[in-house]
């Protein structure tokens, strides 16, 4: 009767922590984003643009520039921050054999033409997994330039 009784709650201590945890949303790890990501958004302005967009509300805060940060889009597997008038960040999972990663893509506005994309993996905890990767159309508007001249 004592094993059974082991058994029963030793189940129990390893059963309940597992059932407990849920997954982590695109929320959860955008709140834990490191400062060095976007360093003129707080915490405290991540988390007032998700309760903003909970709210219905425009989502806009004042970031430690004095500028404006607009959150564009959230669901639980993604969101799209307009961080001022130049960057979009973009952040959603990627599923993968192991789990999910997160995507960071920071798209830089040079002109109506011209523009870079700079994506990374990250775990979900912020742990990088792959170097920069940048796309940008900035040599190709060089060549269209040269090529316009001769």
């Amino acid at each position: 009767m004592k094993q059974i009784f082991s058994i029963l709650l030793l189940s129990l201590f390893v059963a309940v922590p597992s059932a407990a945890q849920k997954p982590q949303t695109i929320r959860d790890v955008f709140h834990t984003m490191p400062d060095s990501l976007a360093p003129y958004l707080t915490t405290n302005n991540r988390l007032d643009m998700m309760d903003f967009m909970d709210a219905r509300m425009k989502s806009v805060v004042t970031n430690s520039l004095d500028g404006q940060t607009e959150m564009l889009a959230l669901t639980d597997d993604s969101l799209s921050v307009r961080l001022n008038s130049c960057v979009l960040l973009d952040l959603w999972f990627v599923p993968v054999d192991t789990g999910r990663v997160v995507a960071l893509r920071r798209t830089y506005q040079v002109s109506d033409r011209q523009h870079q994309v700079v994506e990374e993996r990250f775990t979900p905890d912020w742990r990088p997994l792959s170097r920069l990767v940048g796309k940008s159309t900035l040599l190709r508007r060089d060549d269209d330039v040269l090529n316009e001249v001769k």
